[in-house]
Order: C-alpha cells, then sequence, then structure tokens
C-alpha cells in the first residue's frame, strides 16, 4: 500500500466533513437569528385551510385545527376561529402529524461506549446537545419527535431517549417525560467486528452475552429480594451492593426498560425473539433488514420493526435488505415504521415513505403510518403523538405539496403549538418551485407484468412521449428496429410484423443516465473483495474500469426499476485513479454493455485545509500535527502536479521518436494532455475546485468537474469558463448524511444548488457517486425540483445534457431518430418516487424488471399466503 490513497481519503473525509473557508458577503448564509421562526405562538394557534392527514380519523380537505396551551382542542371542518389568537394560513398545503424519528443519533455529543460487552448504565440523556444545527434541519423535514440512541458497538449497549426537537431550548425541555425508558440492544456485525479484542467475536457469543448477563441479572434481582425480605425483621441488616449496570440489567427483565435491537438477519432476530420470550422483556427489532424472512414469528410474538426502506448492500449483512420488508412484514401484522439512524438531521423520512409505496401493497395510508402513529407506538407516545387528535400534543408538520411526493418540502413545523422551523426563501427560488397535491397509490407489480412478445421490431404507440430534444407528443409513437429508434412521431408507419406495446395512459421518455457511479465496480461496500472500483497508488492512469465491469451484479437489475439505463461507471481513490466507461445497464458481456470504453480520465483533487478548518483542528490538535497536515495535504497537490508534468515530457519524447521506450501509464496520458478526451477532476469545496479549475488550464485539459457539492457558490465561474458539471446529489435515504455543508449555508442548499447551477447557465447533470442507491437518482433529482428546478431542466439534465457531457449523445440521451432504442415507459413522472416503471428498453431490447429484490418479495409473499408455512 502506498502513502498516498489513505492519505488521500482520510484528509479528504476529514476536510470535506469541516467548514471550508469565508466567500463574498452576499451569498445567502443561516444564522441563529435565520433559523428563529418570524411567527411564535406561545402554544395557542389556529391552523386554517389545506389538507390535514389526521392518520387515525382520515383526511380532512379544507379543515381547520385549534391548538391551546400546546395541545389539540379542536380539528374539523366547522372549528370556530376565536379572537386574538395566531392564525396559520395552510390553504393549499396538506398538514400532518410531525414526523417521529424512531432510531436517531441526532444532537448527541458522543454515540458509543464500546469500551465493553455491557454498558447498559450509561446513558443518551446525558450527552444532548440541543443547540446543534442538526436538531434544526431535522425540523425543517418535518420531524419533531427521536428515539435517541446508544450506538450498537456492543450487545448491550445504554440507554435510550425519546425527545422532542426543541431546538435551542434547555436540554430538559427536550425529555418527553413519560415516554418509557429504553434501551439498546446490538447483533451482529458491529457487535462481533473482529481484531477488537473483545468478547464476543461471534453470533454464539453474542446470544452468551445475553444469556450471561440476564442470569447475573436474576441472581441480583434474588439477592435485593432476599433482602427485602429480610429487613421487614431485621432492619440493620446490610444491603447487597449496588450495582447501576445490574439494575438496568434487572430493570429490562422486569419490565422497567424496554429493549430497541439493532438486527439485520434472520437468524440472529430469531434468537433475540426467543430469548424476549424467555426472559419477558418488550422488543422492537431496529433496521430489521431480513424481518420479512421471519415475519410470522415475530408477528405470533407481538415484537415490531423500524427498518430502512431502501438501503442496502453496504455490508454483508444488508445484501438480502429488500425495500418490500415493509410490505411483507404489514401484511402479516407487525406494527413497522422507517428511521433516519441518522446523525445530521438531513434525512427525509417523508420520502422514504413515499419510496415504499412502490414496492408491495401499501396504501397511501399504511405509508404514512410507517413514519407517524407507529413509530410512536413503538416509544410509547402515541398517547401524545403519531396522529392529529383532540388532545394530544400539537407536534405539527406543514407541507407545501403531498408528503409522500418528491415535489413537496416543509414549510413549517411545530412542537406542543409553537413554531420551531418556518421556512424563508433563502436563495429566491421559492415562485419556481414544483409542486405536486398527490402521489401514485396505483398498486402494481411491475415485475410481474408480461413482457411484450421478443421481435426485432417494436412500436410503442398511444403514450405521451418525452423527446427531450422536441416538443412533447401527445398520443405519440416511438418504433424501433434492431436496436434503434427508427421512427418518432404523431402519425408512424408500423410495418407488418411490429411488435405493439399499448402506452395509452403512459408517459415514454428516454432511458435517464446516471453520469457518474461504480455500477458492475461494487457488490457490497464494506466486503474489499467485491470492490474494484479502486486500486493501489497515487498515479493509475491505465486502469480501465470497463475491465472489471461485473455484467452480472445484482445492482444493475435493481437500479434499472428506476428508468436507468445507462451510466459513466468510473475509477476512485487515487490521485489519478483510472479511465471510466459508459456502459447500457444490461447485457450478457462488458463488451456488449459499452457504449463508449476510455471514455474520461478521473482525478481525485485534494482538498485544501480552509482557514475555517484551521480554526477547528487547532482546537484539536496539536501545533506540530495542524502543521503536518497543511503539508500533507500541499504534498498531494506537489504530486499531482509531477505526475503530470512527467506525462507532459514522456508525451513530448514519444512525439519526437517512436522508439522512445514506452511506459503505458504515460502512454494513458497523452490523449487527455492533448485535449483528445476529458478529465473529470472530483472536487467539493469551492476552494478546491477552483484550484482544480488552475490546474485544468494549465495543464490545457478538457476539464469536467464532478461532485461539487460547493459548485453553486462559484456557478458563474463555471458558467464563464463553460465547464461542464457531474453534480453529486445528497442521499435522501437514511442512515447517510451526504455531502457535507457549512454550519451557517442554509439547510436547503445541496438541493436547491441544481437551481442556482441552472439560473447561471452552468451545463450540468446528475450522477449518484455510489453502486448501492442508483435507483434513488431520480427521485433525488424530483426534490430538487421542489426546490425551485424547472422539470424540463431536470429532465434533460438526466438525459440528453448528461449524454453530450459524457460524449455519447450520437448514441442516447433524446428519442431521436438513429439512437439506441433506450426507453422507458412509466405510470407518471420519472422524478417523483411513487411513479412505477411499466416497460423498459435498452438497446431496442424489451429488458424484465424482476431483480434480486423481486424474487425475494415473490419467495416470502408465499409464505404469507394460507398455503405457506
Amino acid at each position: 500500500m502506498t502513502q498516498h490513497r489513505p492519505l488521500l481519503l482520510s484528509l479528504t473525509l476529514l476536510l470535506a466533513s469541516m467548514g471550508r473557508f469565508a466567500f463574498a458577503q452576499e451569498l445567502p448564509t443561516e444564522l441563529d437569528k435565520d433559523r428563529k421562526p418570524a411567527l411564535k405562538t406561545n402554544g395557542n394557534c389556529y391552523i386554517k385551510g389545506g389538507t390535514i392527514l389526521t392518520i387515525t380519523q382520515g383526511v380532512i380537505q379544507d379543515g381547520a385545527i385549534l391548538i391551546q396551551n400546546g395541545k389539540i382542542v379542536a380539528i374539523g371542518k366547522s372549528i370556530p376561529q376565536p379572537a386574538g389568537v395566531p392564525v396559520i394560513d395552510a390553504t393549499g398545503k396538506f398538514i400532518m402529524p410531525g414526523i417521529v424519528d424512531a432510531h436517531s443519533h441526532i444532537a448527541m455529543d458522543s454515540v458509543n461506549e464500546g469500551s465493553d460487552s455491557i454498558t447498559a448504565d450509561v446513558r443518551a440523556h446525558d450527552v444532548l446537545n440541543p443547540k446543534v444545527p442538526a436538531l434544526y434541519r431535522a425540523l425543517a423535514n418535518g420531524n419533531t419527535s427521536a428515539l435517541v440512541l446508544h450506538g450498537s458497538a456492543n450487545a448491550i449497549g445504554g440507554q435510550s431517549v425519546v425527545i422532542k426537537l426543541k431546538y435551542m431550548r434547555p436540554v430538559e425541555e427536550l425529555f418527553v417525560p413519560d415516554a418509557p425508558r429504553m434501551v439498546k440492544f446490538a447483533l451482529g456485525e458491529n457487535v462481533t467486528r473482529r481484531g477488537s479484542g473483545r468478547f464476543p467475536s461471534s453470533r454464539m457469543g453474542v446470544e452468551a452475552v445475553y444469556r450471561r448477563a440476564f442470569q447475573e441479572a436474576k441472581q441480583y434481582i434474588r439477592e435485593w429480594e432476599t433482602y427485602e425480605k429480610a429487613r421487614q425483621t431485621n432492619p440493620n441488616i446490610a444491603p447487597p451492593r449496588k450495582d447501576l449496570r445490574l439494575e438496568a440489567l434487572a430493570d429490562i427483565l422486569q419490565g422497567r426498560i424496554r429493549v430497541q435491537c439493532h438486527s439485520y438477519r434472520a437468524d440472529e432476530m430469531l434468537m433475540m425473539l426467543r430469548l424476549s420470550q424467555e426472559f419477558g422483556y418488550k422488543l422492537v427489532f431496529q433496521h430489521a433488514l431480513e424481518a420479512y424472512k421471519i415475519a410470522p414469528e415475530i408477528a405470533k410474538v407481538g415484537a415490531s420493526i423500524s427498518t430502512f426502506a431502501n438501503f442496502w448492500s453496504y455490508k454483508i449483512e444488508a445484501y438480502e435488505a429488500i425495500p418490500y420488508n415493509v410490505a411483507l412484514c404489514t401484511q402479516a401484522g407487525i406494527v413497522c415504521s422507517l428511521n433516519s439512524d441518522n446523525f445530521g438531521g438531513t434525512a427525509h423520512l417523508n420520502l422514504e415513505a413515499g419510496f415504499v409505496l412502490r414496492y408491495g401493497n401499501l396504501t397511501e395510508a399504511d405509508a404514512l403510518k410507517l413514519i407517524t402513529i407507529n413509530p410512536a407506538i413503538q416509544l410509547g407516545i402515541e398517547r401524545r403523538a403519531g396522529s392529529l387528535e383532540v388532545g394530544k400534543d400539537a407536534d405539527i408538520a406543514i407541507w407545501s405539496g403531498h408528503p409522500l411526493s418528491s415535489y413537496s418540502i416543509c414549510a413549517m413545523t411545530l412542537v406542543e403549538g409553537e413554531v420551531y422551523f418556518q421556512k424563508r426563501d433563502a436563495f429566491g427560488l421559492d415562485k419556481q418551485a414544483v409542486l405536486q397535491n398527490r402521489v401514485n397509490a396505483n398498486n402494481v407489480e411491475t415485475s410481474t407484468l408480461p413482457l411484450p412478445r421478443v421481435g426485432k421490431s417494436y412500436a410503442i404507440v398511444k403514450g405521451t412521449v418525452h423527446p427531450v430534444s422536441g416538443a412533447v407528443i401527445p398520443e405519440g409513437t416511438v418504433l424501433i428496429s434492431n436496436g434503434k429508434i427508427v421512427a418518432v412521431g404523431s402519425a408512424v408507419k408500423i410495418p407488418n410484423g411490429t411488435v405493439i406495446v399499448n402506452a395509452k395512459g403512459l408517459h415514454v421518455y428516454p432511458g435517464l443516465i446516471d453520469a457518474g457511479s461504480h455500477l458492475g465496480l461494487t457488490e457490497i461496500g464494506s466486503i474489499n473483495v467485491s470492490s474494484d472500483s479502486r486500486e493501489e497508488g497515487s498515479f493509475q492512469p491505465d486502469l480501465r474500469a470497463l475491465t472489471a465491469v461485473h455484467p452480472s451484479s445484482e445492482h444493475f437489475a435493481i437500479s434499472r426499476v428506476a428508468g436507468i439505463t445507462s451510466t459513466q461507471t468510473y475509477p476512485e481513490g487515487s490521485l489519478v485513479a483510472g479511465q471510466s466507461a459508459t456502459i447500457h445497464l444490461d447485457g450478457w458481456t462488458s463488451e456488449q454493455m459499452v457504449i463508449k470504453d476510455a471514455n474520461a480520465l478521473h482525478i481525485t483533487f485534494p482538498e485544501p485545509p480552509s482557514e475555517e478548518t484551521m480554526e477547528q483542528l487547532r482546537e484539536f490538535l496539536s501545533p506540530e500535527e495542524v502543521q503536518n497536515i497543511v503539508k500533507q495535504s500541499a504534498s498531494l497537490t506537489d504530486s499531482l502536479t509531477e505526475h503530470f508534468a512527467k506525462a507532459k515530457q514522456y508525451r513530448d519524447f514519444r512525439k519526437q521518436s517512436s522508439d522512445y521506450p514506452m511506459n503505458l501509464q504515460l502512454e494513458a496520458m497523452i490523449p487527455y494532455l492533448d485535449g483528445a478526451k476529458p478529465v473529470v477532476i472530483h472536487a467539493n469545496s469551492a476552494k478546491a475546485i477552483k484550484q482544480s479549475i488552475e490546474f485544468a488550464e494549465k495543464n490545457h485539459l478538457k476539464m469536467i468537474l464532478a461532485d461539487g457539492a460547493e459548485a453553486w457558490r462559484i456557478a458563474d465561474t463555471l458558467a464563464k469558463k463553460q465547464i461542464p458539471l457531474l453534480y453529486t446529489l445528497p442521499i435522501v435515504n437514511s442512515v447517510e448524511d451526504g455531502p457535507s455543508i457549512r454550519s451557517y449555508d442554509p439547510y436547503d442548499t445541496l438541493f436547491s444548488a441544481p437551481a442556482i447551477l441552472q439560473k447561471a447557465g452552468v451545463k450540468f447533470a446528475f450522477q449518484s457517486g455510489n453502486a448501492t442507491i442508483v435507483r434513488n437518482l431520480p427521485g433525488q433529482v424530483g426534490f430538487c425540483c421542489a426546490h425551485g428546478l424547472p422539470v424540463e431542466a431536470a429532465l434533460r439534465a438526466m438525459t440528453l445534457t448528461s449524454a453530450e457531457i459524457l460524449g455519447i449523445s450520437d448514441r442516447v440521451g433524446s428519442l431521436d431518430v438513429g439512437k439506441d432504442a433506450d426507453i422507458l415507459v412509466t405510470d407518471g413522472d420519472p422524478f417523483d418516487f411513487t411513479t412505477r416503471l411499466r416497460y423498459l428498453f435498452i438497446a431496442g431490447k424489451s429488458v424484465n424488471l424482476e431483480s434480486k429484490h423481486t424474487r425475494l418479495y415473490q419467495k416470502y409473499l408465499e409464505r404469507l399466503s394460507p398455503k405457506g408455512n
């Protein structure tokens, strides 16, 4: 292993997690004064208009809610408006209970006490910080309550606490006073991680930890019971030794503390389920990614689950996680919820709930319960939260559109009747926001739909055709022959023998393009041997991603369901990481899949430490350590410069004499030094982006910027210099916080950035930057539209513009004659999470929508049938 790769990665992570440097004052900021809502209610207000989603008592159109002293005192269509009470006009909006997050690490100054296998005596209560911006960001996403848990480093972790998200209030006010006590248990890899030198290191050992602990706790209970009985006749008898850890374990066995158990695999969940029966404690499975496999057993015991909607394959335990988990468990009668497992408050659980509508037979009402009343039940606060009912706390979120739609954002959040979040238009984009007041709740399992019969020619007829390169064609036809588009229009003559695909009532689009991913290169995130996306060494320009593309990767079929038909798959990690390839997401071999091999060279540009970063480093490190970081960062930039200098020298020698000895690494650089091919430079901070532009100009490179978290800050520069951008969107699913923003950036910066870039005239496309959540990308783009990006611009960015930047617009990106027939047929907008794909064509072939996930769904759905066992 060379010194550059780990140093580069560690510095990039460190510097990306901190602030960068000050920019012009005219850029929007978000300080404490900006986060303070303009409206103050003192717990008394009247909300009128809007669609009220009560969760438990149906939907009220154009209704009203009266709140007094933090409680809902009236709700309905004809509620009188009292005088002198602040009025919130929610006309045209949606009103729902505040989201309840059943698994969070928000506002914690410390998460894990991993020094021992059992730490039941430590408490999350003692490390809460109500001043962290993460609380505000969670409020901005409609969250009002959360279970804050100890981490999963040990089998029995610390005690958890249920809080209200009262940003900037005294910490005592965050605690929900009558919420039950809870403790964190954990199973699987997090507990058994090898090399820690701590017992347990196997799942056998994990079970033994629990049994030994419970046996010791039972003995402790008996000692105290014996003591209490004896002191009735002997008041002076000495009590047993008091042990806080055993006190907590005893409270678990005596039903005073509920168990929240981190779990993934079905086998270990079943073990924990049986332990709960044996020792008599109440159990909620957290994450529970394979709960669908033992849904009947969980339902019979009365346990419940809180899970992720679509996060999978990030480690071996998660490889059989499926988005149908919630649907299967709900069908089995299990109380289910969705959680964030998030530190930064950046998860959008409403979009998670919308996402699962597409997988299984859930209704809109079912989906809303997953983030409201169901988690409230699991946290024991259903008397206070989770639904809009008289007598409950007035924890309320008001949305600009339907909360399950990608085209909706939170406009206001109230906790106990007081406004804690009120959206302000920091970037001036609200007027162009694209909103939607409905969701697609059509429960069609598209993987079971019959495919068009096999043919050389297909005619997709009667659909609304969106060519991207031209005007929308109502009732249009797209004719395909031998893998190519041969006609598009409203009066296309269809030859005899053509297979007809009826798209009446549906929409026809060109295949969507993920402009940068690791599809085919990475299978399971934490398993190094399953990943070929990176290599050792800092200078690897001759590496070709196509060589390592695995056509049988499960990620291809799973990503296709979202309408992604092609991608640029690229190497990462090194300063000069290698060459990417643009590929279709279908084919028997990588040679069949390839659209363009070695289409670009990828560089990971070093992130320089800023003055703000330096100040933060100085708080925690010695002057020598800080100076060492500065030197190391500078040395990476120097190394990159040296690599290019050597490559230039080699190129010149080779041009002078063909007999000059060939060096394959340096030879690979020549087309990029000559400007014949583009160089994709990955950079996030504005400072790094500026330096990368200077580097590209100095070396006369044809630059494409990738990632670009702070590209919006220098959008005018990018537009002026005509530098295209492959923008990496933050992850809207749970667990990951995504790219960091500065502490003083507006909370919605990263999703507003595309609209800012578009207004400035920057040519950009979207990329996922990974393999596991490529299918999320269209929905994330839709969320950008809710933040002001025009839908037409979004569609072009994911199709034709992406193809133009990647140099493949002659093949894909629009529905034009002569191009590859990459086509999707949908029942709605492809950028809404609730839209379903009905038909998919890649290079003219009708592609089956079956995947590893659909196969597991059908297998375990059968177990829930009357004939199942």
